[in-house]
């Protein structure tokens, strides 16, 4: 009973709350529950106010107004041999015919992204876009512009070593915007950049990040590719299909050619790497110029010396003092090195005379000769000191293939950077 008044009771001072409310709606003229309906229709019909941007927000969308123009998409398409689990079982040849002897191929297709560097048709992209993997022969390049436009496109060089390729169209009547060079010798830990192209072929994208990282060196990033060093890491979102595109800085400048990340998923974890725009602009050069480029060489991976510990240097014979120097750890079949007679473990102390004093100062100094030149290296075996002449020679197109192929086969295959 005392529920039921309760409920009761408070059921009528609902009722009278409710009358009371209409009782003031119409007392000041206004209908019940449409109060404040003419403030909201007024701020919907209000014009627009002007945003007022921060200073960050607009280096951003003035770097990415500046580059976006220049960034195309590059699709290639081709063909390789089939491979069939079963070729040669009657059943699969019933269903599928004899694909070996009939001359199929399975088409292949790539997408990836460049950027234009003249305003005649010239565009910088990775190797890895451009060329052939697994026995794939390439039948036809494509650019496509940033306003939609398609153009079939010219290989004019590649370059195994460095991942750079360039490719050329011939836009009759188009306008093309030639990106601006940048100084990537100028990079600094924490610097703002972009990373532009077409990820996931899902179109034009820009992502903004960092400079995280300065100096990887070559093995550590592009599995044994010697020349490849000075990589730009970056947290600048980067994705399959942004190879070949820009990182570019504030006000827009190119400043490396997205390439790799390093990621257990093979997507996006923070980590890309780009090629440092001076690699690019050497090499881009004498792709333009000879169609290749042309690098002297003696045959040898190397690692510095106090990388090695001590435990270690006495199992393998070096008793070199000090951690000066580098280490051989690979001689390459038939190479300049070879044919001197240059040996895995030799500890390489000087080179013409110049010190080896880390990782980059022999690569530096075969960088400064040519084909043809001699090459003195002091080097410790065992202990002793001796003197051995190299001959240098041009290096092969595919030497970082060889290398590769050679860690594949002494070594369990490592987890690499995955070619967006």
């Amino acid at each position: 009973m005392k529920m039921r008044k309760a409920t009761s009771y408070a059921l009528s001072a609902g009722i009278g709350f409710v009358v009371c409310l209409a009782a003031v709606a119409l007392t000041h003229g206004a209908a019940p529950f449409n109060i404040g309906q003419s403030d909201v229709l007024t701020k919907l019909d209000a014009p627009t106010p002007t945003r007022t941007r921060t200073g960050d927000e607009s280096l951003i969308s003035k770097a990415s107004a500046a580059i976006l123009p220049s960034v195309v998409t590059i699709d290639v398409d081709g063909s390789r041999a089939p491979s069939y689990a079963f070729p040669n079982n009657p059943l699969f040849r019933q269903f599928f015919g004899d694909p070996y002897q009939s001359g199929q191929s399975q088409k292949t297709r790539a997408v990836g992204s460049g950027v234009i560097i003249s305003d005649d048709g010239y565009i910088i992209t990775n190797n890895h876009v451009v060329t052939g993997e697994n026995g794939t022969k390439i039948d036809k390049v494509t650019v496509v512009l940033n306003d939609g436009k398609a153009y079939d496109a010219k290989v004019i060089g590649t370059d195994l070593t460095s991942d750079i390729a360039v490719v050329k169209i011939n836009a009759v009547g188009e306008k093309l915007k030639s990106a601006a060079l940048g100084d990537s010798s100028q990079l600094q830990v924490g610097d703002m950049v972009i990373a532009a192209g077409n990820p996931l072929n899902i179109g034009a994208t820009v992502t903004f990040g960092i400079v995280s990282a300065l100096g990887h060196r070559n093995s550590d990033v592009t599995g044994g590719q010697i020349q490849a060093d000075n990589i730009i890491q970056t947290d600048a979102a980067i994705n399959h299909g942004n190879s070949g595109g820009p990182l570019a800085d504030m006000e827009g400048r190119v400043i490396g050619i997205n390439e790799a990340i390093v990621s257990s998923t093979n997507a996006y974890a923070g980590i890309g790497l780009a090629i440092p725009v001076n690699t690019v602009k050497k090499v881009a050069t004498e792709l333009i110029k000879n169609g290749r480029v042309v690098r002297p060489y003696i045959g040898v991976q190397y690692t510095n010396l106090k990388e090695v510990p001590q435990d270690d240097r006495a199992n393998v014979g070096i008793a070199t003092q000090g951690d000066n120097g580098a280490v051989v750890t690979q001689v390459m079949p038939n190479s300049p090195a070879a044919k001197a007679g240059l040996r895995i473990y030799d500890v390489i102390l000087d080179a013409n005379g110049h010190a080896i004093t880390d990782f980059n100062s022999l690569k530096n100094i075969i960088e400064k000769l040519k084909v043809g030149d001699k090459l003195v290296l002091r080097i410790s075996r065992n202990g002793q000191v001796s003197l051995i002449t190299v001959t240098l020679k041009e290096m092969p197109h595919d030497f970082g293939q060889q290398i590769q192929s050679e860690d594949d086969q002494n070594q369990e295959q490592q987890e690499q950077p995955d070619n967006p």
